[in-house]
This record gives structure tokens, C-alpha cells and sequence, in this order.
């Protein structure tokens, strides 16, 4: 038995650790809103929000997260502006002609009272009148004294609200040509069509007039026709209204709206980068990209700002607050969710969620607090509703219908680690897998992929087994070309494979085949390689070491190992039950950073130089020269005979002759 020279990871190091100082309860945390988690945006969108000629903003957007309110609060926290709506008078004198005006919204209920005074009195109160209008209209006066009571509902309307005197943000969802920008109603009596200002129907663009649209950029990617005419209206700060019924020709020819709004377009990078294809123009005329990363940075942001945002949502939803080990675990989870131990979870809708659950189950307890015991509670159930692929594969495993060793030693057998991920399922699991190699070195040189030529593997598997040939040319190919042949193959796996956390693996397995050497079944692999065998990172590593000490409960296996990247250790975030298991020495995690440590760990013999004596390189070496040795000898003996068959042949004919 060798020396090694591998510490295993301590318990210690297998969920994150965050420092909140002093405080531990949530309670004794300052509330913080969303658009403070970004405060480069919030600097950003205050720029946008102050410039006039600025209209178009883009910002990346990432499911579970409420932008709206985002930006709610980023225009709640800026200079006040005075929100405008949009009124039409129509000209009564006159056949077919409205004019429309801008008035400032918070006046709309005075402007509708002056309206009355002019109808009941024909007199103007022109200091009120100018209060309410944005700008001079020499022609709204006369307007307004043809109003009476018998026309001023066909002849008078104000196109939005006066409900709020700040600029407004329409949240625009569900988009038609009629909800976005409206429409121009038809009437049909005594057997002919008519239109008036009555018939004018707002659209969301006319809503938000003198305020912030936000529309999701997948809206105008199905229908790109609203994205041109948007961008036009963006540009021209107007827009001319559609009949409802194209076919009839009406009188009525009303002004086009004047349209002053800041449009907001919110979309993945995907979407983004879609519409942009569909319109070059894009990028030239938008005024600001914002990104909104779906990970907040404790290394970058203080850990207080996002556990008082997690105060701000339990105290909208008036939840139950957490306890100092249920803020601990839920911190935990939300690292997990992101798969690093530097960044914590923004998804909004996962988090209410988990949390809604804990207030009900914490509530029926009788208890004040969502501690650590309620969240685990939940979870637990959550596991239990989504775990029927786990029972198949636990059967699977107990019914010895699926082969997995994790005992003894064997050769060119080796247990890697695998994440299924299933269509429609929200949850992936981890499921080790049994690699096995076959091959002899009097070869041509190839490794088979069996999972390739069965067309069972996706384009980054193919990679890896091409790096893994470049392993074994860099490794072995310095004197002259290792003369092999293998197989690989990923047993009873029937779905399609992809990625190269198994190079490690599959790399260590055809080793041991070369030279003879068994592998320890105790152990599980995972990691990717270079060329050169140095370990790189893989994901899901979590999963995968939940999903081997599964199995190895299983088979009754109380002494058990994995091996897994040291560049992944920042990703552990593990279960108490795992921990429970490193703590009582059932099982070790191996962080490695090159294929030698792995073959030290595995096969209980050094990696060495082709130079050493007793290194696995120097016996395939060795067994590789022999080889070549013996088809010399064979060659040459073969090459003897041949001369003298045709000795014998020539001198045979020389007789005859």
C-alpha cells in the first residue's frame, strides 16, 4: 500500500459558510428592495429616466424575478415628473376632424370641471384653463365652447386616467395591435357606419403616456409587426389611429396621439439577440442595456442587502419570519439552487414558494418562527412528490437488474458519476454509472466510443473522448505511436449522454486495462481532463455525491469514496445525511487536480514517468516494447521462412528448366 498524499475533505467544508457578524435573526436586518440588490442599474436607470431624447431601454431578463417591481422602485427613488394624458376634442363645426391635446394628469379632474363651467355658463376660466394644458392650443378655446350636454360625450374624452400624478410603468402583457396601440371604434346605425371620439379605444402605449412601458421581448419576437411600429413610434413621437373594421371608410380623421414614452424591452440574452436578427437597428437605437444577473455576488455585495430583500418578501406576502437556523439553512438552499458558494439565488417564485410552504406547515405547529426543522420539513416533502425516477433506480439496484459494484476491485471497471436530468421533471438527480474498457496494445491506434458509433451521445461527449486520445498520444507517444486498441463503454445507460465529466473516468479505466491493474470499486470518479491529465470542474456535483452514497447504502457499502475536482469544492453544498456520513468516516471526498492522484487512489500504484520502474506509464510503456519486441521476432522468422519458400521455389525451376 502506498502513501498518499490526498487529504480528504472535512465536514466542515461541505456547505457554505456565510458571516453574518453579530446578528443571526432576520428580524435584526434592515429591509431592502429589489432594485437596491442592483446598484449600478439603479445608477444607470436615473440617467435614462433624466434624459429627454433617451426612449429605449433593453434589459436582460431571468425567470422567478419581478422586474416590474424592480423598476417600480428604482422611478419611486428618482426626481418626481409629472405624469401627462391625452385628450381629444372633436370639432363639431366641422365634419370629420378631433384634435388632441396633452394635459397634465393631475389635473384631469379639474380640466373636466372647467368643461362643465363652459357648458353650463359658455364662459372660460382661462387661469384654470392653462393650469391644466402642458402647452398653448390657440384653437382649444373654441373647441370648447361648441361642447353642450348633448355632445360632449361623443365630442370630449380624455384617453387615460388622472389617477396618478407620477409617471406610471404599464406592465404590457398578452400584446394584440388593438391592446398595444389601440383602436378606432365603428358604429353601426340606420343602416350606415359612424365614428366619433367616443369610439376612440386606448392602447397600452397611450396609457403610459408620459411614463415607462415594459414589454417582454418574446411578445414582439411572435409578432414582430408591433416591434416596427413601436420602433416608429419610439422615433416619431406619434401615433395615427386604426379603424377596428378596415373595410369601412369613416368620417372622423382624428390628430395622431402624441406618444412621449420610455419603452422598456425585457428579455434573455437569447431573445434579445433574436430580435436583434430581425432588426439590425436595434443596438442603434436602444440608449441603455442594463443586466440583471440572476445570482447575487456576497463576494461583491454585502450578504445584509440580501437578507434584507428576503425580509422585503416575507414581509409583502406577511409571512412568518426566520428563525437564526432557518435564515442559516435558507441561505444554504439558495446557494445550492445556484450551484456556488459564492452566489446566492434570485429566483423570486422558488423562494416564495419554499417559503409559503414553511409559513402554513410552521403555522399549523403553533410556532412564531420558519426555523430549520420547518424548512427540512418541506423539503423532504417536495423530494418525496418528485422521487419516482429514484424509486425505479433503487429498485433497479436492490433487484440486481442494474450492475453496480461498489466493492472488491476489477479491472478496466471503474463506478463514474453521472446527473440524469428527465424532460417535464423540475428536479435532477444524481446516478452513478458503471464504466467499463476492453483493449490490448498490439492495436491500430483507436479507442472506440461505443456510445458515439450507437449515436447515443451528444457533441461534448465526443470531445472528451477526443481529449482522452490526446491523453494517451501526449502521454505515451514521446518515443513512438502507442500501439493500442479499446473499447468504452457507459453500461446498461440507454438514453443519450452528453458532457465530459466522465473523461476522468473512462481515462482511468482504460489504463488499468493497459497495464493490468485493478481499479477499487469503493471509489467513484468524476471530472473532466485535458490533454495533459490536469483535473478540470464539472457540474451537478452535489447530485452526484448524494447519488453514490444512495447507491452504496443500498448494496450495504459503509466504507466508500469519491473523487471529484478540486476546482469544485467551492460547489459543495450537501445534504445532512452525506455530512452525517463523512463525519462517521463512512464516506471520503477526494479533491484532485491531476489524473496521477487518481490513479494513486484507484489502482494503489503511483502515475510515475515512462522512465520509472514500478509507475503505470513505464509497465504500459514496458508491456507496449515487449509487444513490439515479439513481432519483430515474428516478423523476422516469418521473413526467413518466406526466403527460404522462394529458395526452394526458384531452385525447383531451375531444375525443371
Amino acid at each position: 500500500m502506498i502513501a498518499l498524499l490526498i487529504e480528504k475533505i472535512v465536514a466542515d467544508k461541505l456547505v457554505p459558510a456565510f458571516d453574518l457578524g453579530s446578528r443571526c435573526k432576520l428580524d435584526e436586518f434592515d429591509t431592502v428592495k429589489r432594485d437596491q440588490l442592483y446598484p449600478q442599474n439603479n445608477r444607470l436607470f436615473t440617467l435614462f429616466h433624466n434624459t429627454v431624447s433617451a426612449k429605449l431601454l433593453v434589459a436582460t431578463d431571468f425567470e422567478g424575478f419581478e422586474h416590474t417591481k424592480s423598476f417600480s422602485d428604482m422611478l419611486s427613488s428618482m426626481s418626481t415628473k409629472r405624469a401627462k394624458s391625452i385628450c381629444y376634442i372633436e370639432d363639431v363645426t366641422k365634419i370629420g376632424r378631433a384634435h388632441a391635446f396633452e394635459i397634465w394628469r393631475d389635473k384631469t379632474v379639474l380640466f373636466k370641471q372647467v368643461i362643465d363651467n363652459i357648458i353650463t355658463t359658455g364662459k372660460c376660466a382661462d387661469e384654470q384653463l392653462n393650469s391644466c394644458i402642458i402647452k398653448p392650443y390657440p384653437c382649444l378655446v373654441p373647441l370648447l365652447l361648441n361642447l353642450n350636454e348633448f355632445n360632449v360625450e361623443q365630442a370630449f374624452k380624455i384617453i387615460t386616467n388622472g389617477e396618478t400624478a407620477t409617471p406610471n410603468l404599464v406592465d404590457a402583457n398578452n400584446l394584440t395591435q388593438t391592446t398595444l396601440f389601440g383602436n378606432q371604434d365603428t358604429l353601426y346605425t340606420n343602416g350606415s357606419y359612424s365614428s366619433n371620439v367616443a369610439q376612440l379605444t386606448p392602447g397600452l402605449i397611450h396609457q403610459a403616456h408620459g411614463g415607462y412601458i415594459l414589454i417582454k421581448i418574446d411578445e414582439l419576437i411572435n409578432n414582430p409587426d408591433l416591434w416596427f411600429q413601436l420602433k416608429a413610434v419610439i422615433k416619431q413621437g406619434k401615433l395615427d389611429w386604426r379603424s377596428s373594421n378596415q373595410a369601412v371608410q369613416t368620417e372622423l380623421k382624428p390628430d395622431p396621439a402624441p406618444i412621449d414614452v420610455k419603452v422598456i424591452l425585457l428579455g434573455d440574452r437569447l431573445a434579445i439577440s433574436q430580435l436583434a436578427e430581425g432588426d439590425r437597428e436595434l443596438t442603434n437605437i436602444t440608449n441603455s442595456f442594463i443586466d440583471f444577473p440572476a445570482e447575487f455576488n456576497v463576494t461583491d455585495q454585502n450578504i445584509e442587502k440580501y437578507i434584507g430583500y428576503i425580509k422585503s418578501l416575507i414581509t409583502e406576502s406577511q409571512l412568518l419570519p426566520l428563525s437564526s437556523s432557518g435564515l442559516t439553512r435558507l441561505l444554504q438552499l439558495s446557494s445550492r439552487w445556484c450551484e456556488h458558494n459564492n452566489y446566492l439565488s434570485l429566483n423570486e417564485s422558488k423562494l416564495m414558494t419554499l417559503l409559503s410552504y414553511c409559513h402554513h406547515v410552521a403555522s399549523e405547529q403553533k410556532l412564531d418562527m420558519i426555523d430549520r426543522d420547518t424548512l427540512n420539513t418541506v423539503l423532504t416533502l417536495q423530494h418525496e412528490a418528485l422521487n419516482s425516477h429514484i424509486r425505479l433506480s433503487n429498485e433497479g439496484i436492490i433487484e440486481k437488474q442494474v450492475i453496480l459494484e461498489t466493492n472488491g476491485a476489477r479491472i478496466g471497471q471503474i463506478n463514474g458519476l453521472s446527473v440524469l436530468e428527465i424532460d417535464g421533471h423540475p428536479e435532477s438527480f444524481g446516478e452513478p454509472i458503471r464504466i467499463t474498457a476492453t483493449g490490448h496494445l498490439n492495436g491500430d491506434g483507436d479507442i472506440s466510443d461505443v456510445e458515439r458509433k450507437a449515436e447515443l451521445a451528444g457533441n461534448i461527449h465526443a470531445k472528451s473522448m477526443m481529449i482522452i486520445q490526446g491523453f494517451f498520444t501526449h502521454t505515451f507517444a514521446k518515443p513512438m505511436p502507442l500501439p493500442i486498441s479499446a473499447n468504452l463503454v457507459f453500461e446498461q445507460s440507454y438514453g443519450e449522454i452528453d458532457g465530459d465529466s466522465a473523461a476522468l473516468a473512462g481515462t482511468c479505466a482504460l489504463l488499468s486495462v493497459l497495464a493490468q491493474k485493478p481499479i477499487a470499486q469503493h471509489l467513484a470518479v468524476t471530472g473532466a481532463i485535458d490533454q495533459f491529465g490536469t483535473v478540470l470542474a464539472v457540474g451537478g456535483i452535489n447530485e452526484k455525491l448524494e447519488g453514490f452514497l444512495r447507491i452504496c447504502e443500498l448494496n450495504g457499502q459503509t466504507n466508500m469514496g469519491v473523487l471529484i475536482p478540486a476546482a469544485n469544492i467551492v460547489n459543495l453544498n450537501l445534504s445532512d445525511k452525506l455530512i452525517t456520513a463523512v463525519n462517521d468516516n463512512q464516506l471520503a471526498i477526494y479533491p484532485i487536480t491531476h489524473i496521477d492522484q487518481a490513479i494513486e487512489l484507484l489502482m494503489d500504484i503511483k502515475a510515475g514517468d515512462l522512465d520509472e520502474d514500478e509507475g503505470i506509464y513505464s509497465i504500459i510503456q514496458k508491456l507496449a516494447e515487449e509487444i513490439d519486441e515479439k513481432l519483430e521476432d515474428d516478423e523476422s522468422v516469418f521473413v526467413t521462412k518466406l526466403k527460404q519458400l522462394y529458395a526452394r521455389i526458384t531452385f525447383k525451376q531451375g531444375r525443371n528448366n
